[in-house]
């Protein structure tokens, strides 16, 4: 059975998310992505992020993590 791990203003935001999660080989699924104004439908939420419940802890712990940023590359020295 699948369960909300993440709720999102922005289906962009659960794509990332998603994406997050399914490098950590854990499975998701977005929902909720096609209503005209998400969070604002009657009883309804925000984009969904949705994943097994057995993956719910895992899933949490993975998006509550701080999101690694690349440092620049420094440039080559031209000789």
């Amino acid at each position: 059975m699948m369960k909300i791990v993440a709720e999102f203003t922005f289906e962009y935001e659960a794509e990332i998310a998603k994406g997050r999660l399914e490098s950590e080989g854990i499975e998701a699924m977005i929902s909720n992505v096609n209503t005209p104004y998400p969070g604002l439908q009657l009883g309804k939420h925000g984009v969904q992020l949705l994943v097994n419940d057995y993956d719910l802890e895992s899933a949490q712990m993975i998006l509550d993590r701080p999101v690694e940023t690349a440092e620049p590359a420094e440039p080559a020295d031209e000789a």
